[in-house]
């Protein structure tokens, strides 16, 4: 895949396809978090499942039920988003 290359492809909310993927930083069953040769990635949730990972060919399948998808300029911006969400969190207990 060339650099700056990326295709994401959605079927029914149900199943995605995203090429361009450089690794993946985080996972759960309800928010996967990628780094792709654009940016990063954030799939929001149920299930969520990683079908196939492929990162030579740079591909990712995931299944599950796809609530939302969020594009993210760097891990900083991802890493801060993650310390306002764990604070939230912490604050609400």
């Amino acid at each position: 895949m060339a650099e700056g290359k990326q295709r994401l492809l959605l079927d029914d909310r149900k199943e995605l396809l995203i090429s361009g993927v450089r690794n993946v930083d985080s996972f759960d069953e309800q928010r996967i978090e990628l780094d792709s040769s654009l940016g990063g990635i954030g799939i929001d949730g149920e299930g969520l499942k990683i079908g196939a990972l492929n990162l030579e060919e740079g591909k990712v399948t995931i299944s599950g039920q796809i609530n939302g998808i969020i594009y993210m300029k760097s891990r900083e911006e991802r890493s801060m988003r993650q310390k306002r969400r764990n604070l939230l969190a912490r604050l609400m207990k």
